[in-house]
């Protein structure tokens, strides 16, 4: 490990895990964020840390500073490869919860979907047993944080799995996906006994500006791209809320959903206010 003082960001890790259930190698990426030694730190587990994980790092280090947070080991999941961008087509594997083939038909660069039951299992088996057998954490911590995909992946591991983590932070949660395949999931559960085990306290967060009207804007300076276009005229913000309002209307006895709108966020500008705003949320920090 590179020593703090050469560091550009101190006191963080950079390991490669080869995961079994995904058939792959994953670059993870670990900061710890108070004292992590002296008792078991809470943890956040993100998921395109090729993007996320220098801000969610010093992120939560400024909100510790007021104590709004209590120790935190932060467990990135990334890529072996560069910056977000170069990390589409695999984050589109392994974040979505369904085959698509009119999403793979509309972006080739995009090919496999439905990924995300064998990236589940790698996070729940795999990954959190090999964290923990380097940094004993509080396993009643646990918090989710993704963002679009992401936010989509939370959405669904909610429903699926409820118990891989105790709190959730969705942001901008791609709920269009595959004809709102998640939503119609969450409907299902409405009038099913399954649905008293949805637990843990679930923030959903999405900008201002992520509906139709704001995505146009937001991509105003670009060139056209035909064929992602209608995903321009996607409602993220509406969708989102409708999300929380109907598990909220689940009335799970293990589950506390809040939703949050930010002023004047797009959907490219969203997540790191997302991840503060949601953390003090399900940590009961001020806001």
């Amino acid at each position: 490990m590179i020593p703090d003082d050469a560091s550009p960001l101190p006191g963080t890790e950079v390991h490669l895990v080869e995961s079994r259930a995904v058939a792959d190698e994953f670059k993870v990426l670990l900061g710890h964020c108070g004292d992590t030694v002296s008792s078991p730190p809470a943890t956040l587990w993100l998921t395109d840390a090729n993007g996320t994980f220098g801000a969610a790092v010093d992120v939560i280090r400024g909100l510790q500073l007021e104590a709004h947070l209590p120790p935190m080991l932060v467990v990135g999941i990334g890529y072996r490869r560069g910056p977000l961008l170069d990390t589409l087509d695999l984050r589109t594997r392994d974040l979505t919860p369904t085959v698509d083939p009119a999403h793979s038909r509309r972006l080739p660069t995009q090919p496999r979907t439905g990924g995300a039951p064998a990236f589940l299992s790698f996070i729940r088996d795999e990954l959190m047993p090999w964290v923990g057998a380097r940094v004993s954490f509080d396993p009643n911590t646990t918090t989710f944080f993704g963002h679009s995909f992401g936010g989509l992946f939370g959405c669904w591991t909610v429903l699926s799995a409820p118990t891989t983590f105790t709190r959730y932070i969705c942001a901008s949660p791609s709920l269009w996906w595959d004809g709102h395949a998640v939503p119609a999931l969450l409907d299902a559960l409405l009038d099913a006994p399954l649905a008293r085990d949805v637990r843990g306290r679930v923030h959903l967060v999405a900008g201002e500006y992520e509906d139709p009207a704001g995505r146009h804007r937001e991509v105003a300076h670009l060139p056209p791209e035909p064929a992602a276009a209608e995903l321009l005229s996607v409602d993220l913000l509406g969708d989102a809320r409708a999300f929380a309002d109907r598990l909220a209307a689940l009335r799970a006895p293990g589950c506390e959903v809040s939703f949050e709108t930010l002023p004047g966020e797009f959907h490219i500008s969203v997540a790191p206010l997302a991840l503060s705003r949601g953390l003090r949320a399900v940590f009961d920090a001020p806001r």
